[in-house]
């Protein structure tokens, strides 16, 4: 018997394989797109949580100026009784000018000459809450300080500092503690200095310099002077 011809292949068979090949390539595609949009939405996710809104900063309330100051030492303080904010150079720990800028600082007044218009001021150091206790605790005092007041005057040094004779007074009335107010003199306030114990000038009871003081510069002269109560 002849051999017989092998019959022609069978039809449509690759025709299907390209087929599930098309099939196999778009669900791949599709797979891969599904993953980079996930991606794309968790990392936007991220970003907008990174850029919500910060928490607010609190904000410390003004303090009395620290300052012992001479011209070495002496820690600096916020801000005097007339409220302007003072730089007491020499309290931060650096050296303090020869020539106290224009500020409010802490101190002593230990003289003033109404006619040459000129007083001698001792800069100090006025510290409260916990700083005064952490000056006390540095120089073996104690802990916690009374009053929740501590006073540093490590240096004896003291400047000229020319009074302006219109200077505003903010001082306290002893014969009506313990509030400053207005109605006490330079001429008054100049004699009281001189004594070391409290006095009695027109109707007004001074400290005199049982009392430290703000004294507020400005151009170069004294133009406001405010008593520091103690309790």
């Amino acid at each position: 018997m002849p051999a017989q011809q092998p019959g022609p292949p069978p039809t449509g068979g690759g025709s299907t394989r390209r087929t599930w090949l098309i099939v196999v390539a778009v669900i791949a595609i599709l797979v891969v797109g599904g993953a980079v949009l996930a991606f794309a939405l968790s990392d936007g996710d991220k970003e907008n949580a990174a850029s919500g809104p910060t928490g607010a900063t609190s904000v410390t309330g003004p303090t009395s100026p620290t300052g012992t100051m001479d011209p070495s030492t002496e820690p600096t303080g916020s801000t005097g009784a007339t409220g302007q904010d003072t730089g007491n150079a020499g309290c931060a720990g650096a050296t303090a000018p020869e020539t106290l800028a224009d500020g409010t600082y802490f101190g002593f007044l230990e003289s003033l000459d109404v006619d040459t218009g000129v007083s001698t001021f001792d800069l100090a150091c006025f510290y409260t809450g916990e700083e005064a206790n952490q000056q006390a605790a540095a120089r073996g005092d104690e802990v916690p300080v009374p009053n929740d007041v501590y006073i540093v005057n490590d240096n004896p040094a003291t400047r000229d500092v020319p009074v302006d004779p219109s200077a505003e007074l903010l001082l306290i009335d002893w014969n009506a503690c313990c509030e400053t107010g207005p109605g006490a003199t330079l001429d008054g306030l100049a004699s009281a200095l001189g004594h070391k114990n409290f006095v009695e000038i027109d109707g007004w009871k001074y400290a005199g310099s049982l009392s430290p003081y703000w004294v507020t510069i400005a151009n170069g002269q004294i133009v406001g002077i405010e008593e520091q109560f103690l309790p």
